[in-house]
């Protein structure tokens, strides 16, 4: 069982929902709400810290029809967010990885909306329909007062990229595809100036390919 890692963050190298942290000579891959990664990746180069704490949670990942069992790590900044995560993904068809996406609240106001039986709130969350919602609060009442009284205030994961952190991941995308870092930087904003719209990685690449290969 793996808890904690201190290493390294490669901020150079943080994707939407993983970053890599070095430990000597072994880099780990972990997955992280995207509202950190987001911050991290955002932080200005003189304020990045190193290194840093992540308090973790190992888990098998794998289907039961016979498909690839991998193991994986997530990770967060707090060990009361990973404690909220665990319970969290205790429900029924919350998954790690769904959970590492629907989060886009604060992690007082879902613990006070499942506390209050509050559906109609956990409904709006991404990927939580009306039965999973149902089957939150009959799983979770009663255990969430402890989360209801944190002082959080950013949620764990964004909806929406800001586009500052988009464009800054699309680079280092290009970068890792052995593009100069000023060719990455033109690309990117010449790309995001003709199309205003982008919302992921996938679908610059997309417009990197057709651009450099018109049908």
């Amino acid at each position: 069982m793996i808890s904690e890692i201190t290493g390294e963050v490669l901020y150079d190298r943080i994707q939407r929902h993983s970053l890599l942290v070095r430990v000597q000579a072994i880099s780990y891959e972990i997955f992280v709400p995207s509202g950190i990664a987001s911050r991290l990746r955002t932080t200005p180069e003189t304020e990045r810290r190193n290194p840093l704490t992540f308090y973790t949670i190992y888990y098998i990942d794998g289907g039961l029809g016979g498909g690839h069992l991998t193991p994986k790590l997530v990770g967060f900044l707090d060990p009361l967010d990973r404690e909220f995560f665990e319970t969290f993904t205790t429900v029924p068809g919350v998954g790690f990885m769904r959970a590492l996406k629907c989060l886009i609240r604060p992690l007082n106001e879902i613990a006070m909306a499942i506390e209050g039986g509050d559906a109609a709130f956990l409904k709006e969350l991404p990927f939580i329909g009306a039965k999973t919602s149902e089957r939150i609060i009959t799983e979770l009442r009663g255990k969430m007062a402890k989360f209801a009284l944190a002082r959080s205030e950013e949620p764990l994961s964004v909806e929406k990229e800001p586009a500052a952190a988009l464009k800054q991941e699309a680079r280092q995308v290009l970068e890792q595809l052995e593009y100069s870092r000023a060719e990455a930087m033109r690309m990117v904003e010449e790309i995001f100036a003709k199309n205003k719209n982008l919302k992921t990685t996938e679908e610059f690449l997309r417009k990197v390919f057709e651009q450099l290969h018109p049908s």
